[in-house]
């Protein structure tokens, strides 16, 4: 377990240094809940196919969850905050 940890903050601490060179676009809902969509379904596929009935489950759970924020997002009626 504390390897995995000194890995995270290994990944943290080299991520500073290329905030300079990055420039600091927001994401929108819409994108961020696109992106999320895009993302569990991929591991989903990798959880699923490696046995992880669980964690493929509640990936799919994500998915769908973002697939829904997606639709409502889009929605030209949708209320934006």
């Amino acid at each position: 377990m504390k390897d995995k940890v000194s890995k995270l903050v290994a990944l943290e601490s080299d991520s500073d240094e290329d905030d300079d060179e990055i420039p600091d676009q927001p994401m929108s809902p819409l994108e961020a809940a696109s992106f999320i969509e895009g993302m569990a379904a991929e591991l989903r596929i990798m959880a699923r196919n490696t046995r992880l009935s669980a964690l493929s489950y509640f990936l799919e759970m994500a998915r769908l969850e973002a697939s829904a924020e997606v639709e409502r997002l889009a929605s030209p009626s949708s209320e934006r905050h």
